[in-house]
């Protein structure tokens, strides 16, 4: 049955099929590397479990981060021993599987025509028709059709079929015709003529190249990589059922599978969507539908429906009642698929995965390693569900159909994300459930908000617009949605992830960590009793990330740039048909930034009553920081988010169904005026009188020189908070049916004015630039900052700060083991060295008289005092010893190793002798202590049944220890 709604062209913004094979192919050679550094990582015959043992890491820990803690607190340490005892496969030996990807493609793509048009197989159509009429009807019909290519033609006799396929590549096509077309060419000149303006359609859509090139990539990589990766896989899994460990399911073999799953799905999906466009191109070229299969049956049963469903998922045709469907209205190509949605967002998380694997041996890992492992599966998203999303805006719109909201396509691209990450298992260790199962659904909402926003944009800007093509509008739209996506993907694999897997910091920790960030003399305790402290490491993980005020800033600048460039007046110049005037159900600029305006004087004032509360609990200079700078952070979040809530709700009340863009502007807004504020106000502070916070002296100071004030945290957090709070704002508005009608007040009254209007645009493009400038230029200057690693040894050192040493119950027969290992990989010859200094010590002071002058001190001891500086640095290059008591001596050992060759120097510069005896006698208590511990860890090492150490034991030596 027809459809009653106009007819439009289906080619309104592109189809977006080049932008689902990009993703296609980005997968493709994403996963080669990866897959196969996890099949040449074994193969390489290292020990980088015994290394891990080395740093204390219990194999039978249930809790990954425990691992995780010990390896990144002794990252140093670790990456030595992996460099030396498990080095990584070479760079290129991975980097050679994508490039094998791509050369095998491109060779496959070249055979298949040839292999397709085989001697042994096909003839040329001359063969068959020596008059030359059914070649001059397919030249009559390639110049009715005004192709540029006129394809070579070629018959497969053997095909009993009344069809026919086109295959080659775009620029050199072949069209071959079955058999049995030919033999009905007479009898149904329709059929002959619809079928061969379907194949002629194809190559006048140039999907040729597209549909042989997806089909060569996967065969390649299917073949190359996948079949490989298995196979290893197996082999793996089979030696641990062999060896009594299984049997088990491998989260590689599933990471393999859920590759390999979209993969094919969405090539399926790319292979029917061409068939679809060829015969609306047919169709516009006037072929006859009756020229083509019309025959359905309709499965009995809700059950067969649904399998028939399942398994048209799989299939590279439609099923002949979509392509009907899609005849008689083209809905079907601006519908967007849910399953679609789906394989864009495990696409994208998958391909972030993959990159971080590949590059994960290779390097520290940064934040601008992270930041550009997320940009691609950004451009994926952006590419495929946005345009799929604002396609379908556009059918709306020039249908009269009403809109539908973006939020459900969207929270089944947050659901994509998340199955890729529990596919993956990052943290999960051996647990195949996170431990905070929920946190999965922050995914789900977070697409959810970006899904509804792009249809809202996308409606907005079409009703605003008033250009030809709606394709500017569209990119702007994009933009926004790669840089919001791209913050969120990094956020999430640095945090999200932890937090999903259960990890948590102590709240001491947290707190030396603001002691550490905030110098204070108060209490420590003051800290720890502070409401809200927990929160500090998430807003701290706002502010690690670059890109996030720039993507804050994004979501409300274009649509307020849409709303400023003012309804056209009419029907938009890109539409051909539709609705006479699509900016009449558009809201006034002036019902959105009239809350906006009022919110940011509300958070100003909220500001300056804040700051004379914390002026009469002002402590002294040197305890500023602490509780009482936690204090000013939170009160100064809260100051600027409730007004940025108010202006939210008061702006979406008016919008109608853009209230989610109106509530962000107004947050948005509100913060930004209210930032504006704060940095003002800190940047005299000291000439404040009764509003002064952190300084005493009068001075102009720039925002970031100013002490105890993280004006990167400020910008990050408050960003975040504006988003949540218009999302919340939105909610409120559309659960509230008063709020709702409220929208009617803001309907236009009056004549507009030219005047007025020019001067609001350029107010509003002003806004704008400086929004975007400052948040595009403090987000490039913390990228550069975070993309230079920090030296490993002190990001080590901050780590175990934060999160403590974990401290555990091990077993005897683990602890062996560490001991073991960390002895033979490394710590053999740093013990071996401190023992030898402490031999040659002993030497040197049986040697000495006291009637020694001091040129024969120097001349004896000053090269054992440099030695013995050297002994103070094997806790830092070497793991920690993993038994807490054998490390309390070794401790000692490195303390007292470090303090006495400081002494020593000292003290013969200075000809000291007391200071001199007191250095000697710190340095033989470092040997003592030394040789406690090679006595502990030869005993240890043959009652595991081993040889014991390579020096002879002490018997019953004695340390005293130092405090850690």
């Amino acid at each position: 049955m027809a459809s009653s709604r106009p007819r439009i062209d289906e080619r309104v913004l592109g189809a977006g099929t080049g932008a689902r094979f990009t993703m296609l192919l980005l997968l493709l050679l994403s996963a080669g590397g990866s897959l196969m550094l996890a099949v040449l990582t074994p193969l390489a015959d290292g020990d980088r479990a015994g290394c891990e043992l080395a740093a204390g890491v219990d194999p039978g820990d249930p809790d990954p981060w425990t691992s995780l803690i010990r390896i990144v607190g002794q990252q140093h340490a670790f990456d030595f021993c992996v460099s030396r005892w498990a080095p990584s496969p070479l760079w290129w030996q991975v980097a050679v599987w994508p490039a094998l990807l791509l050369v095998g493609g491109a060779v496959l793509f070249r055979v298949l025509p040839l292999w397709k048009a085989r001697r042994s197989r096909v003839v040329p159509l001359e063969a068959v028709d020596p008059d030359g009429r059914i070649r001059a009807r397919i030249d009559l019909l390639v110049t009715e059709t005004g192709l540029r290519t006129t394809p070579r033609v070629l018959v497969d006799p053997a095909a009993a079929t009344s069809g026919a396929v086109v295959f080659g590549s775009d620029r050199r096509p072949v069209l071959c015709l079955h058999g049995g077309l030919l033999a009905v060419q007479r009898a149904d000149p329709v059929r002959f003529r619809a079928v061969l303006l379907h194949e002629l359609a194809h190559i006048a859509n140039r999907d040729i190249t597209l549909t042989y090139a997806t089909v060569a990539v996967w065969r390649v990589f299917f073949l190359l990589v996948l079949v490989p990766a298995l196979l290893w896989e197996g082999y793996q899994v089979y030696g641990d059922i062999t060896a009594g460990r299984g049997p088990y399911l491998d989260r590689d073999v599933l990471v393999a599978v859920v590759t390999a799953a979209p993969v094919h799905l969405a090539r399926s999906e790319i292979l029917r969507g061409r068939e679809i466009w060829a015969d609306l191109t047919a169709l516009r070229w006037a072929a006859d539908p009756r020229g083509w299969p019309t025959a359905v049956t309709r499965p009995a049963g809700a059950v067969r429906r649904v399998l028939r469903r399942l398994a048209g998922l799989w299939s590279t045709h439609p099923h002949m009642s979509l392509r009907q469907e899609a005849l008689a209205d083209p809905e079907p190509l601006f519908r967007v698929s849910a399953l679609m949605v789906f394989l864009t967002g495990a696409t994208a998380g998958t391909v972030q995965i993959h990159l971080l694997n590949s590059w994960a041996p290779y390097g520290t890992a940064t934040t601008g390693r992270s930041l550009a492992a997320a940009l691609l599966p950004a451009v994926l998203i952006a590419a495929g569900v946005g345009i799929a999303l604002w396609r379908a805006v556009a059918y709306a719109l020039l249908t009269g159909a009403p809109v539908a909201s973006g939020a459900v396509p969207g929270a089944w691209l947050g659901a994509g994300m998340s199955a890729a990450t529990l596919a993956a298992g990052t943290g999960m260790g051996d647990q195949w459930t996170p431990a905070r199962p929920w946190m999965l659904l922050v995914p789900v909402a977070v697409g959810a908000v970006v899904g509804a926003w792009s249809t809202r944009c996308a409606d907005l800007w079409a009703r605003t617009w008033r250009g030809r093509t709606l394709r500017p509008a569209l990119l702007a739209g994009q933009a926004g949605v790669v840089v919001v996506l791209a913050a969120w993907l990094v956020w999430w694999q640095l945090y999200g992830d932890a937090y999903l897997t259960g990890f948590s910091l102590p709240p001491e920790g947290v707190a030396r960590w603001v002691a550490a960030r905030y110098p204070t003399t108060a209490p420590p305790e003051d800290v720890l009793a502070l409401p809200g402290l927990m929160l500090m490491p998430v807003l701290d993980g706002f502010a690690a990330v670059p890109l996030v005020a720039l993507g804050a800033t994004l979501l409300w600048v274009v649509p307020l740039a849409a709303w400023a460039v003012g309804p056209p007046g009419g029907r938009p110049r890109w539409m051909s048909a539709g609705p006479p005037r699509l900016s009449a159900d558009v809201p006034p600029l002036r019902g959105v930034l009239v809350p906006a305006l009022a919110g940011g004087a509300l958070a100003c004032l909220a500001l300056l009553l804040l700051r004379a509360y914390l002026h009469d609990g002002q402590p002294p200079p040197d305890a500023r920081g602490g509780t009482y700078a936690l204090r000013h952070v939170f009160w100064t979040l809260t100051a600027l988010a409730v007004p940025s809530l108010l202006a939210a709700v008061a702006a979406a009340s008016v919008a109608g169904r853009f209230r989610l863009p109106a509530a962000l502007v107004a947050a948005q807004t509100t913060t930004l005026l209210g930032y504006v504020g704060v940095t003002a106000l800190v940047s005299v502070d000291g000439c404040l009188g009764f509003l002064n916070v952190l300084e005493d002296d009068c001075a102009v100071r720039t925002p970031w020189q100013a002490s105890q004030f993280p004006l990167l945290l400020l910008l990050n957090a408050a960003s975040v908070l504006g988003v949540l709070a218009a999302v919340v704002a939105t909610a409120v508005v559309a659960a509230v049916p008063p709020l709702r009608s409220l929208s009617i007040l803001a309907r236009r009254r009056g004549t507009p004015s030219v005047t007025r209007d020019a001067r609001r645009r350029m107010g509003v493009a002003a806004l704008c630039a400086i929004a975007v400038g400052v948040s595009a230029t403090v987000g490039g200057v913390h990228l550069r900052v975070l993309s230079t690693a920090p030296e490993t040894s002190v990001a080590a050192a901050r780590m175990t700060q934060v999160a403590g040493v974990p401290d555990r119950v091990v077993p005897a027969a683990t602890r062996a083991n560490q001991i073991d290992a960390w002895y033979h990989l490394g710590g053999d010859g740093g013990l071996h060295l401190v023992i030898s200094y402490g031999g040659r010590l002993a030497a040197a002071l049986r040697q000495a008289r006291t009637t020694d002058s001091w040129d024969s001190l120097e001349r004896r001891f000053r090269p054992l005092c440099e030695d013995w500086a050297r002994a103070g640095v094997l806790e830092v290059v070497w793991f920690r010893v993993p038994d807490p008591d054998i490390g309390a001596d070794w401790h000692a050992t490195a303390a007292r190793a470090a303090d006495g060759s400081r002494r020593c120097a000292q003290a013969l510069d200075a000809r000291d002798q007391p200071a001199f005896l007191n250095a000697l006698r710190q340095l033989v208590g470092a040997g003592n202590c030394a040789a406690k511990v090679n006595a502990r860890i030869d005993t240890l090492l043959r009652d595991k049944g081993g040889r014991g150490t390579a020096d002879p034991p002490v018997e019953n030596p004695v340390c005293a220890r130092v405090a850690p």
